[in-house]
C-alpha cells in the first residue's frame, strides 16, 4: 500500500462514490490527525474512531465486508454522516466548519489525487479483466493464454497488486496492466470471429488480414490454406528449391593477361654521371698580435697616506637633569608636627591660644566644659589654629628648595654649552683633514686616469694598424679562393647540364617506348575482358529468362487455380441460389394453389348453402296451391 503523509486509501471515499457537502474538504484533503487535534472530543466516541459495533446490514459491511477505518469514520463524522452507512444523515449532527484548519498541503492533495486517480483506473481494469477469467479457477481462460502477452505463468493478481501500488497512471505497472487489458480484449475478438488457433505464433494476425475474398486463404487456426498458397504464389512466385536455373560463369584468370611491367624500360639504367672539379683554396696567414705597454698608477700609495685631525679629549655635552627631593620641612605634615611639639608638657603656644579659650567658653556656656567631648574639641580648635601656620611654613621651605633646584640646573646647561663649542670644533677640524685626504686621493686618480688612457691610446693605434695589415691579407686569400671555387662551380654547372639533358632525352625515348607497349598491352586485355563479359551476360540473360519464365508460369497457374476457385465457388453460389429461388417459387406457387383451393371450397360452401336456402324459398313461393275439394 502506498503511503503519503498519513493518507488511507478508502474504497468508498477515494473511488468517488460519495460527493462531499458544498464547501467542505474531500477525502483527499481532509487530514484525520489534524481533526483529532482540533476535535478531541470525537475521540471519545469509539463509532468515529473505526472501533464501534456496527450493523451488519451497513453499506461497508455488505459492500466491502468490513468495518470502516478510522479514518473513514472521521470523515464520516466531518460530514454529519453515519460511518458504517454514509447514505443517511446524522440527525443534528452536521455543523458547517472551515475546511482550512483539517485541510492537507497543496503538494500532498496533489499526488493523493494522482494516485486516487490511479487507483479508480486500476479498478476499472481489475472489472473489466474479470470478464476474462473462468469462474472455476479464477484465472484466465486458456483459450486466450499463448504468447509472450499472456504467457502460461503469468501472475494476474501479482500485476495487479503492483498496478495498485503506483501513484501515476502512467506507471510502468499500470501501462503493463492496460496492455494485458488489450491483449485480452483483442483475444476475446479473435475467438468471436471465429479464430481457433493459438495466440503468439503468428496465425491470428493471418487470420485477422484475410477478409472478404481472401477468407478461404487461411482457415480458422490461422494456418495458410493451398488457395491462399496459391496467392501468395500469384502475387509474389518462388522457384521450388532446386528448380532455379544457375548456370557457371567465365572466369579469367590473372596469368591470362598480359602485364605491361613486364616489358618496361628502366629509364635510368644507363643515365650518364657528370664528372665533378675539385677546388684548391690558398692557406689563410696566421695572424700575430700587436705590442701594448702598462701605466704605472699612485693612487693606492696616496690612498694609504692620511692626515689625522687635532681632538680634545675628556670632554662630554651630556647634560645631566638636576633632581630635587622634597623635604619634610616643606610640608604642611612636617610643620604641623614640629607644632605639635610646642603643645608638650602641657604648654600652650601663643598662636593656639586664642581658639582654645573660644572653645573652652562655648562649652562652658552649652554646659559641656568637663565632657569627653570638650577635650576633644579643644584640640579640634588647637589643630584648626595650627593648619594655616603650618600651610605657610611649608610654602617658605618649597620656594626655597626650586629656587636652588633651578639653580643647579642653569649651572648644568651652561656647562653642557661649553662642552658642546668644543664638540663642534673638533668636527669641523676632522672634516677639514678628511676634504684634504679626499682631494689627495682624487688628484691621484686623475693622473692614474690619465696614465692608463694614454697607455690604452697607444696600444689601440699599434693594434689597429696590426688588425688593417692582416684584414687586407685574408682578404686577397678570400678573393683568390672565392674566383677559384666559382670558376669550378661554372664548369661543374655546364657538365651537370649537359649529362642531364642527354639523359632527359634518353628518359623520354624509353618513357614513350614504355607508353606504347603498354597501350597494346591494355587493348589486349580489354578486348580479351570483354569477350569474358558478352558470354557472362549472354549466360545470365539465358538464366535469368529461363527462371522468369517458370515464376510466370507459376503465377498463371496461381492466378488460374485461383480464378478457377472463385468460378467454382460463383458457380456453386449462383446454382445454389438458383436452386434456392426455384425452391421459394415452387414452394410459393404451391401456397398459392393451397390458399386458392381453400378459397374456392370456402366459396362453393358458401354457394350450396345459399343456393338450398334460394330453392326452398323459391320452391315455397312459387308452389302451386291446392284445389279445394266440393
Amino acid at each position: 500500500m502506498v503511503q503519503i503523509g498519513n493518507y488511507n486509501y478508502s474504497d468508498y471515499y477515494s473511488s468517488g462514490a460519495y460527493t462531499p457537502r458544498e464547501g467542505t474538504l474531500s477525502y483527499a484533503e481532509f487530514d484525520p490527525e489534524a481533526y483529532l487535534a482540533i476535535r478531541p472530543d470525537v475521540a471519545q466516541s469509539p463509532g468515529f474512531t473505526g472501533q464501534g459495533q456496527y450493523r451488519t446490514d451497513s453499506l461497508f459491511t455488505q459492500q466491502y465486508g468490513r468495518a470502516p477505518t478510522r479514518d473513514e469514520a472521521l470523515y464520516a463524522h466531518y460530514q454529519g454522516i453515519y460511518p458504517s452507512n454514509p447514505q443517511q444523515q446524522l440527525p443534528d449532527q452536521y455543523q458547517q466548519q472551515a475546511p482550512d484548519p483539517f485541510r492537507r498541503s497543496a503538494e500532498d492533495v496533489a499526488s493523493i489525487q494522482g494516485y486516487e486517480t490511479t487507483r479508480g483506473t486500476v479498478g476499472q481494469y481489475e472489472t473489466d479483466i474479470t470478464s476474462f477469467l473462468d469462474p472455476e479457477t479464477n484465472q484466465i481462460r486458456q483459450d486466450l493464454i499463448g504468447g509472450t502477452g499472456i504467457p502460461k505463468d503469468l501472475n494476474l493478481q501479482e500485476k495487479i497488486d503492483a498496478a495498485k501500488n503506483a501513484t501515476t497512471p502512467n506507471d510502468p505497472a499500470v501501462l503493463e496492466l492496460k496492455t494485458i487489458l488489450d491483449t485480452l480484449n483483442e483475444r476475446k475478438i479473435a475467438r468471436d470471429t471465429g479464430y481457433l488457433g493459438v495466440f503468439g505464433e503468428g496465425g491470428y494476425e493471418r487470420f485477422k488480414q484475410a477478409v472478404g475474398s481472401q477468407q478461404s486463404y487461411v482457415d480458422p487456426y490461422g494456418k495458410v490454406t493451398p488457395l491462399g498458397k496459391m496467392a501468395e504464389l500469384a502475387e509474389n512466385p518462388e522457384l521450388p528449391p532446386g528448380t532455379e536455373l544457375s548456370l557457371e560463369r567465365y572466369q579469367a584468370q590473372p596469368d591470362e593477361f598480359l602485364d605491361a611491367d613486364k616489358y618496361t624500360v628502366t629509364p635510368t639504367k644507363y643515365n650518364v654521371q657528370a664528372a665533378q672539379a675539385q677546388v684548391s683554396q690558398a692557406v689563410d696567414p696566421t695572424k700575430t698580435g700587436a705590442t701594448s705597454y702598462e701605466a704605472t698608477q699612485v693612487a693606492d700609495q696616496v690612498a694609504k697616506t692620511q692626515i689625522q685631525a687635532a681632538k680634545q679629549q675628556g670632554l662630554t655635552d651630556y647634560v645631566e637633569p638636576a633632581r630635587g627631593e622634597v623635604d619634610v620641612k616643606s610640608t604642611v605634615q612636617g610643620q604641623l608636627a614640629q607644632l605639635m611639639q610646642q603643645f608638650e608638657g602641657g604648654q600652650i603656644p601663643a598662636f593656639a591660644a586664642g581658639a582654645i579659650r573660644t572653645a573652652e567658653q562655648r562649652l562652658a556656656a552649652r554646659g559641656m566644659g568637663a565632657s569627653s567631648m570638650a577635650g576633644a574639641a579643644i584640640v579640634q580648635a588647637a589643630m584648626e589654629a595650627s593648619t594655616p601656620i603650618a600651610a605657610a611654613d611649608a610654602e617658605t621651605y618649597r620656594r626655597m628648595q626650586e629656587l636652588n633646584l633651578n639653580n643647579r640646573q642653569q649651572a648644568e646647561v651652561l656647562n653642557a654649552q661649553m662642552t658642546l663649542q668644543m664638540d663642534l670644533q673638533n668636527l669641523n677640524n676632522e672634516q677639514q683633514a678628511r676634504v684634504t685626504n679626499t682631494q689627495n686621493q682624487i688628484q691621484s686618480l686623475f693622473n692614474d686616469q690619465s696614465a692608463v688612457n694614454s697607455a690604452r691610446q697607444f696600444n689601440a693605434t699599434s693594434e689597429q694598424q696590426n688588425d688593417q695589415f692582416f684584414a687586407n691579407l685574408f682578404n686577397q686569400t678570400a678573393q683568390f679562393n672565392t674566383a677559384q671555387k666559382n670558376a669550378i662551380e661554372q664548369f661543374n654547372a655546364g657538365q651537370t647540364n649537359a649529362v642531364a639533358q642527354f639523359n632527359s632525352e634518353l628518359a623520354n625515348q624509353r618513357e614513350q617506348f614504355n607508353l606504347k607497349n603498354s597501350i597494346v598491352i591494355d587493348q589486349a586485355n580489354a578486348v580479351y575482358r570483354r569477350q569474358i563479359n558478352t558470354a557472362n551476360t549472354a549466360i545470365a540473360n539465358a538464366e535469368n529468362e529461363f527462371n522468369v519464365r517458370n515464376l510466370f508460369n507459376i503465377s498463371q497457374n496461381a492466378q488460374a487455380q485461383i480464378l478457377q476457385q472463385q468460378r467454382d465457388e460463383i458457380n456453386f453460389a449462383r446454382v445454389t441460389a438458383l436452386n434456392d429461388q426455384e425452391y421459394r417459387n415452387n414452394l410459393a406457387l404451391a401456397s398459392f394453389a393451397y390458399d386458392r383451393d381453400l378459397d374456392l371450397a370456402s366459396d362453393l360452401a358458401v354457394g350450396g348453402l345459399f343456393g338450398s336456402i334460394a330453392g326452398g324459398i323459391i320452391s315455397s313461393v312459387f308452389a302451386p296451391t291446392p284445389k279445394k275439394t266440393k
